[in-house]
């Protein structure tokens, strides 16, 4: 079973993709030059992507890309992350639009939604969302 992004940092997710129509995007920037602008695109109806970009030589370097499926009840389960810089990327689900897990890779699975909770509550402090975490956010 895929381990979902806590309450927390799912909220922080919901505000960052609400009103997002399938195929469009948005950008967080409200900190110019102190902190990277939040990317976010929707894929799909259940597929998302959050990202952070800089510009290396005229090309957009993710840093990082992640990408994530979001259920019916409104969770979040990291599915992709890539690091352009470090030239990697790895895919822990892949999920179809009706739920059905194709592969997972529980392992990298759980390490992405790890990371993403720490950096969906870095997004929130850095981007001035209105949202404070608990000492201890479970899922």
């Amino acid at each position: 079973m895929p381990q979902a992004l806590s309450r927390a940092a799912a909220a922080v997710l919901e505000h960052l993709i609400k009103g997002l129509e399938v195929g469009g995007a948005t950008k967080f920037n409200n900190a110019p030059r102190l902190f990277m602008a939040v990317c976010v695109d929707r894929l799909s109806s259940r597929h998302y992507s959050v990202a952070h970009y800089y510009e290396q030589n005229g090309d957009l370097m993710a840093d990082p890309d992640m990408t994530f499926y979001r259920t019916e009840d409104g969770q979040f389960y990291p599915c992709s992350f890539q690091q352009d810089n470090l030239a990697f990327y790895q895919e822990s689900l892949e999920i179809r639009e009706d739920g059905t897990i194709v592969s997972l890779n529980q392992r990298e699975q759980a390490s992405q939604a790890d990371f993403a909770n720490t950096w969906m509550r870095n997004i929130a402090d850095q981007q001035q969302l209105p949202f404070s975490f608990p000492e201890n956010d479970d899922v």
